[in-house]
């Protein structure tokens, strides 16, 4: 494109915005060198206040947008800041990347469009950088994606009947490795002891199958995407929903004893820690037994601990009126010795 010949501006010289008309510094300003502004030295003529105030509309318009669209981002906080910047760096025609908004975000989440203009200037993303530049690059991450898949040697995979049986027939080779990698991705990582979670998980699999599709022909995604949240949610795969405290929390803990008794339960007693000292019997006899006993509860614990006391128990000797008090004393005090 050819560049205008028009005399180099300086700091104190002013220019028309286009959004609120005032004339300002041309250091309100930033600057395109891709050629669009040639004739205006190479500003583009809307001032950073303007840029700031588009910016918080884009972000309150797709906050609106996500939230009549009922999806949930919390996975993603600053997920709305970057559709709303991204935007702005297509209006100036600036390149942008996930590294870029990234070193807007270090002042804070209320800075980033005030750290905007300063991040750009940077070399890495000023030089022969513009928004061609990124589209380039996502257009060329489709490309990589796509030859990924296709460069697999389905010749040398055999796709068998239990997995076209599995999936459903009229998929393609590569789609069927797709599907069955996604798929053991997704059982490795999360629960699929069920009918209904496996039917889920293979579902989003068709989804992510359809979404790599739709990006490869420059299609619309957001509905893909939105389907994508509520199988999520149906499968209780959100991040939020699979917290370990969020699962400790909602389960009452006989609840889990019992699921860990069901999918882990604990095994025989080994020999050596069985219980050869009897120490369950002593606690049966004279803790429980003795409480039983203590209470007047007539059961098998007071039983046995009447029995088990027995042994221990001292009785006093019993004799007949008949007996003389000399076999009384003998048995007392032992036999007198003979003179």
């Amino acid at each position: 494109m050819v560049k205008s010949k028009s005399k180099s501006k300086t700091t104190t010289d002013k220019l028309r915005c286009v959004c609120c008309g005032n004339s300002r510094a041309v250091t309100n300003y930033i600057r395109d060198y891709s050629g669009i502004y040639a004739g205006n030295n190479e500003y583009v003529p809307i001032c950073k206040e303007c840029l700031t105030r588009l910016y918080l509309e884009y972000v309150d318009k797709y906050k609106r947008d996500i939230e009549a669209e009922q999806l949930d981002i919390s996975a993603d906080e600053l997920y709305i800041e970057k559709l709303a910047l991204k935007r702005i760096c297509m209006i100036t025609n600036t390149f942008y990347s996930e590294s870029m908004f990234n070193l807007c975000t270090k002042d804070g989440k209320d800075k980033i469009i005030d750290s905007f203009p300063r991040v750009r200037n940077l070399v890495q993303y000023k030089k022969n950088k513009t928004y061609d530049t990124t589209i380039d690059d996502e257009r060329n991450k489709v490309i990589r994606d796509k030859t990924i898949i296709n460069n697999t040697d389905a010749s040398d995979t055999i796709i068998s009947p239990s997995i076209i049986n599995f999936f459903g027939v009229g998929f393609t080779d590569a789609d069927y490795i797709f599907l069955k990698t996604e798929y053991d991705d997704w059982t490795a990582r999360h629960e699929c002891k069920t009918k209904a979670q496996e039917e889920i998980i293979k579902d989003i699999c068709f989804n992510r199958l359809q979404n790599l599709k739709a990006l490869q022909k420059g299609e619309d995604t957001k509905d893909i995407t939105a389907s994508f949240q509520k199988l999520l949610d149906a499968g209780k795969l959100q991040p939020k929903q699979n917290s370990t405290d969020t699962l400790s929390d909602s389960q009452t803990f006989g609840t889990l004893i019992d699921k860990w008794e069901n999918t882990r339960p604990i095994p025989e007693i080994a020999e050596e820690f069985r219980d050869v000292d009897k120490i369950g019997l002593y606690l049966d006899v004279f803790f429980r037994g003795h409480l039983a006993k203590m209470m007047n509860i007539k059961n098998g614990l007071s039983n046995l601990y009447s029995k088990y006391m027995e042994k221990y128990t001292a009785h006093k000797p019993e004799y007949d009126s008949e007996e003389s008090s000399e076999a009384i004393f003998d048995a007392i005090f032992g036999k007198q010795m003979d003179d």
